[in-house]
């Protein structure tokens, strides 16, 4: 287990419930593998973010098979609120229940307290604005926002708690490094952005590759080419002296259309 997660076990004592967030797209790769061995019995909610940016179906299925799995679980889009109040509902019923089990010891009520777990840039921060109602956590659309854990005050009966990024020690796997990389779970220059635009390419060829020519203005024949990437660089104009195409910045531009949905809305695994 990471150091980072590890030292958020003191926090896993004072919180009752852990919002486990989690991108749309990487239902299952953006997640923490093994965090029932750190969470013990704590209750849990698993929140698919970002669904704006995966296909719809997919992220049905998905919810339809944690679920399933005894895992509850909600899909949301904190830029725009869709699904919070389903959110809402879930964690309201259990602060409901933990005030009447309070009460029946004779307990005074306190505020349910809610920790948010996930790896860099899977929309943590932006989920707990949501819920507190105003910016209080830093947001952005690079990993590493969150320094350190930060506890929001909402109105009401809840208390959340925000806690940085943490990606666990083997999460260099093939593929799946590149994929989070993708979609920007991953510091920028530990991972080769053409290696990742690359990966991207190749998937969105198989996928739509009609969204490429039409996104980029390239033709058939430069599609089907060797060197799409070269095209696209090309065709944006991304030239170095000389008239080299820059793969640099080519790549680069590619891979922020994928991640912002300008290339259509994917969902990158499926159950």
């Amino acid at each position: 287990m990471p150091a980072g997660l590890k030292s958020l076990r003191q926090y896993l004592k004072v919180v009752d419930i852990v919002l486990e967030v989690a991108d749309a797209r990487l239902p299952s790769s953006s997640r923490y593998p093994g965090l029932e061995t750190i969470l013990g019995s704590r209750a849990r909610i698993l929140v698919l973010t970002r669904i704006d940016l995966a296909e719809p179906a997919a992220t049905a299925r998905w919810l339809d098979v944690f679920q399933a799995g005894g895992t509850p679980a909600v899909a949301v889009n904190a830029r725009t609120g869709e699904g919070m109040r389903a959110l809402r509902q879930q964690l309201a019923g259990i602060a409901k229940e933990k005030k009447e089990k309070l009460a029946r010891k004779g307990l005074r009520a306190r505020p349910l307290r809610i920790m948010a777990l996930g790896i860099p840039n899977v929309g943590k921060s932006s989920l707990l604005n949501r819920l507190a109602g105003r910016g209080a956590a830093r947001t952005g659309d690079r990993p590493g926002i969150t320094r350190g854990p930060q506890w929001i005050r909402m109105d009401g009966d809840m208390e959340l708690l925000d806690t940085p990024g943490v990606l666990w020690s083997h999460w260099h796997e093939p593929g799946t490094a590149l994929w989070l990389g993708a979609i920007g779970c991953v510091p920028e220059g530990i991972l080769p952005v053409t290696d990742i635009a690359n990966l991207v390419v190749e998937f969105l060829l198989a996928k739509a590759p009609e969204l490429l020519r039409t996104r980029y203005g390239i033709t058939e024949q430069e599609a089907a080419g060797a060197n799409l990437l070269a095209a696209i660089g090309r065709r944006r104009g991304y030239l170095l002296p000389g008239g080299i195409i820059d793969q640099e910045k080519t790549a680069q531009a590619l891979v922020n259309d994928f991640r912002e949905g300008y290339l259509g809305r994917f969902t990158l695994e499926l159950p």
